[in-house]
Parts: C-alpha cells; structure tokens; sequence
C-alpha cells in the first residue's frame, strides 16, 4: 500500500490570524527533532551511501505520531538486514543526472529504512534558525518489491476494484524497467514535497492553517487542500477517487474519470487526489517527462483488450504557469 504522508512546510504568515484548513500535523513537525539542522551532520559530504540510515528511535517516535493521527496501529521496525535496500537506493540515486542531482545533494538530508510503516514514504522538513533547507525520507522496505512499470501499475490500479478492466502504465523501456527505478520515482515525488516548502510553492504543515488562495501554482485550480476549483462542473468524479482503497468499479466509472482528467490541468490521476500532491506528481513528471524524456503512457483494457489511451498530461498548455515555476527551481 503506497500511501504518502505529505509533510510541506512554509514560513509563518505575519498576519495575526491564519486562513485554512486545520493542519494536525503542525504540532508533531514543530516537536520532532528530525525538523532540526542541529541533529544533522556531514551533510557537505556528496557520498549518499552517508545520508543513508536504518530507522532510528527519533525516526520511530516521529512516525508513531503520524501514525497515531492518521489513526493507523502500525510501529515500524528497523531492517534487520539494510545493505540490500540500501544497494537498490543507491542505484536509483546514482542513477539521477543533470540539474536535479544538485538539488537533490542540496536538500536531501537523510534516507530512513524500516517495515511496518503504515504507509509507503514519510517525508518531513529540516530547517535552520526557522527556515526551511531541505528535507528528510522514511521509506518502507516493501516499496521495493516492484519494477517501475509494475509498480505504478498496481498504484493506479488501487482505487478500483479488481475485475475485467484494468489499467496498465508503462513508464520505462523494457531494459530500464527495473526496482531501482520505481525507487527513483518514487523518491522524486517526495522530494516534490520538500521542494514545495524550500521553495515557498505552498503552505506550511509548519502552520496550524494552510490555505493555498495566494499561491500562484494552485490558483484556478485549487480551493483548499482537499477541494478543486473543478469539483463543481468540469472534474465532478474527482472527488470519490481514493489511492488503495479498492473502492471504485473501473467498468463503470473509467469514462467520467480518465477523458475528463486528459482535458484537465491535472498531469495524473494522483495529482488530482488534494493540492500537495498536485505539485509533488507535477515535478515528477515534469523531470521524467520534459527533462528525462522517458515514457508515460496509459491504456485501458478490457479483457486485455485496449479501449483507451492517454499520457502524462505535464506538457498541457494549461499547466505552462507550473512548468515554467518547476523550471525555475531546476534552472535558478
């Protein structure tokens, strides 16, 4: 089950009252000593295998608490044998080229293994006399089970139920398609999140409130963190989707939700599941599409037989003010 917990941070409105949605994490974040440059070091250091590291009780405290406020029983664990996990994200990590392994270097601080997460990744803020400088992740070992094409598969495939239509994603050549590289999207995404509050794109899980109004990457599109401005007319479906939830049948619902989403400012069918996920899906795809220029491609099947196809939406003339605000923090 890939089930991200999305931990954005800002800095604090001067305004004497905040707007938004109630944030329940923001007490966690401001604890935890994971927020705090003074429990890193080494970081000048460019070798990854220094930034990587099995769970600790700081690491399990913190996600017990998420945890505990996203109402899941699971305590992780530490790996009892790292060096394999660790083997696979080194590959994925090295396999990273051009300007993005700058900012990767930049502003990932530290990579967590351990099993019985509650979900897939936690990613979190580290910050320095208040403001926000990079980030950390905690992954559970079995995100790792899957190739790349496999893997998003399954992801996409999780809000429906299982039956004769299924949806297939290829987003690796054959002789690319491999663990390392599932890791290296997924690992992508959550460094979305990180960029998305050292770059102030959106609001703070720092903040007791979050309102994305007077962010320019959400406007038009995004109410709150959870509400779109297309709910009403354009996306009504969008709202009963749920990553791993198995709760939706495809056969009866594919046509109000995959020809809608290609004609939407949404790149993918998970950036449209809330607001922070809509800029963590848009930089991912924004490098392995635009940058990269590797394959993001869907079909549809029926009885293994294709009756729809899209892609990655990244390249839209409706996302142009995205594309162009992701170009600024790859290309400063």
């Amino acid at each position: 089950m890939f089930v991200v917990f999305i931990l954005v941070f800002e800095t604090f409105y001067s305004c004497k009252e905040e707007a938004g949605d109630p944030n329940p994490y923001a007490d966690i974040l401001s604890s935890t000593p994971l927020s705090k440059i003074e429990n890193y070091v080494g970081l000048e250091s460019q070798d990854w295998d220094s930034r990587i590291f099995n769970l600790d009780k700081v690491a399990l405290e913190y996600v017990k608490e998420l945890n505990r406020v996203d109402g899941f029983t699971e305590s992780p664990s530490p790996l009892k044998d790292l060096q394999p996990f660790k083997t696979t994200l080194l590959n994925a990590l090295n396999s990273q080229s051009g300007p993005v392994v700058s900012l990767l270097k930049k502003k990932l601080f530290r990579i967590y293994f351990c099993e019985d997460l509650g979900g897939s990744a936690v990613t979190g803020i580290v910050r320095k006399d208040g403001d926000p400088i990079g980030g950390f992740v905690i992954l559970d070992a079995n995100t790792l089970n899957r190739n790349a094409n496999d893997w998003i598969s399954y992801k996409e495939n999780s809000s429906f139920q299982k039956g004769n239509v299924k949806i297939r994603i290829r987003i690796e050549e054959e002789k690319q398609n491999s663990k390392s590289n599932a890791l290296r999207y997924i690992l992508l995404h959550e460094f979305g999140h990180i960029l998305s509050e050292t770059e102030k794109i959106g609001p703070s899980f720092f903040s007791h409130k979050r309102s994305f109004a007077n962010f320019e990457f959400y406007k038009g599109i995004w109410r709150s963190e959870k509400v779109s401005y297309l709910d009403d007319s354009v996306f009504t479906f969008r709202p009963q989707i749920r990553f791993y939830s198995e709760s939706l049948s495809l056969e009866e619902n594919w046509e109000k939700i995959y020809p809608v989403l290609s004609k939407t400012p949404f790149p993918t069918l998970y950036s449209a599941t809330n607001a922070d996920d809509f800029f963590a899906d848009s930089f991912v795809s924004y490098v392995h599409v635009i940058l990269e220029k590797k394959p993001w491609a869907l079909e549809i099947l029926k009885n293994n037989k294709t009756i729809f196809k899209m892609g990655n939406g990244i390249e839209k003339d409706s996302l142009s003010t995205q594309r162009k605000i992701i170009e600024k923090i790859i290309f400063p």
